[in-house]
């Protein structure tokens, strides 16, 4: 289902370019602020392309995240980095997260979002159950957040690695992360894809894998189900609904074959409706 309902891409009705928001960031760095600042300026330049609608850095202790921004969901006010109302949280997301009303809803205390913007429910999901919230969440994103309660970071990536991001380790202790590899190399002497459904912590320095789905090792595989057509259907239009969530344009890569058609034909059906 996430296969073939990812032909549905969101664009500028006068450029034909496909593009996300972009995502840089530096932590345990060695430079002071003037000079961290500049460097990651001129590193969010290299992702300006993905994200054409706003450029937003937030420096942090010993750090900075720069977001590069593709309006989809409320370009009025969503831009980013996002924080907490006291400041003490910072998060810098590329993604959706299609089920953010429904999480909005379940939060356990009151929040005062600062937008409309469907990412921002990371920061309240990540207060109130720490990195356990990444579980809750439905959708394709790639982000990092910095805590300055504790002075601690981690980033986290989709389950199927949907959404690009990569991880590099400076010479000087620091650690890095960028949406496109291009961003960090430079500064970087060693570097890596950053791996799908996992997450990364300072406080273990490595990589914990958050998605575990029953098929990813045979044993765990359940005996063939019966033939459920309806059930199909159902699971695939929700699929194709779900990522309609748009208040910008939105079109579809038909290349002709039954997959991306059926993505159309569902999409427009639902939108008539």
């Amino acid at each position: 289902i996430h296969i073939v309902s990812c032909s549905l891409k969101y664009f500028r009705p006068h450029q034909n370019l496909l593009k996300m928001c972009g995502i840089v960031a530096i932590f345990d760095a060695s430079e002071n602020k003037e000079e961290l600042r500049k460097l990651i300026v001129r590193l969010a330049k290299t992702l300006r392309h993905r994200g054409p609608d706003w450029s937003g850095v937030k420096q942090v202790p010993r750090g900075v995240i720069a977001h590069e921004r593709l309006a989809i969901v409320d370009p009025e006010s969503g831009s980013q980095p996002l924080q907490t109302p006291d400041k003490q949280v910072t998060l810098a997301v590329n993604g959706e997260i299609y089920n953010h009303v429904r999480l909005k809803k379940s939060l356990d205390k009151p929040y005062a979002f600062s937008s409309k913007s469907d990412c921002e429910v990371i920061l309240p999901l990540y207060l109130e159950k720490g990195v356990d919230f990444i579980n809750d969440l439905d959708g394709m994103f790639a982000f990092v957040i910095y805590d300055e309660r504790d002075g601690t970071y981690f980033a986290a990536r989709d389950h199927m690695g949907i959404i690009p991001l990569y991880i590099g380790w400076r010479a000087d202790g620091g650690v890095c992360f960028g949406s496109e590899l291009k961003a960090i190399k430079d500064s970087c002497v060693r570097f890596q894809c950053f791996p799908p459904g996992s997450f990364y912590h300072s406080k273990t320095s490595d990589f914990t894998t958050w998605y575990s789905p029953i098929w990813k090792l045979p044993q765990q595989w359940e005996s063939p189900p019966t033939e459920d057509l309806g059930k199909l259907r159902t699971a695939f239009e929700g699929a194709v609904k779900k990522r309609l969530m748009a208040d910008v344009p939105w079109g579809v890569l038909l290349s002709g074959g039954l997959d991306s058609s059926l993505v159309a034909s569902v999409a427009c059906r639902h939108m008539k409706q």
